[in-house]
């Protein structure tokens, strides 16, 4: 099981580097931190966990500038 820390939205601007899960049918992302090398396990454990009945999604990463 991958490890990794769900960020709230109002959090991001504190981290210097985190990840979004975008859905493709327009609901909320979930954005995260991890250490993890394979970001596509991690966000499939996220949405296992977290978004069950979820569709298509994409992994993006954001990094502070």
């Amino acid at each position: 099981m991958p490890k990794y820390q769900l960020v709230e939205e109002a959090d991001i601007e504190h981290k210097n580097e985190y990840f979004e899960v975008r859905f493709t049918d327009r609901r909320p992302s979930l954005y995260f931190t991890t250490n993890e090398e394979n970001l596509e396990t991690t966000a499939d454990a996220i949405v296992g966990e977290h978004a069950t009945d979820a569709g298509e999604y994409h992994v993006i990463p954001h990094r502070k500038h």
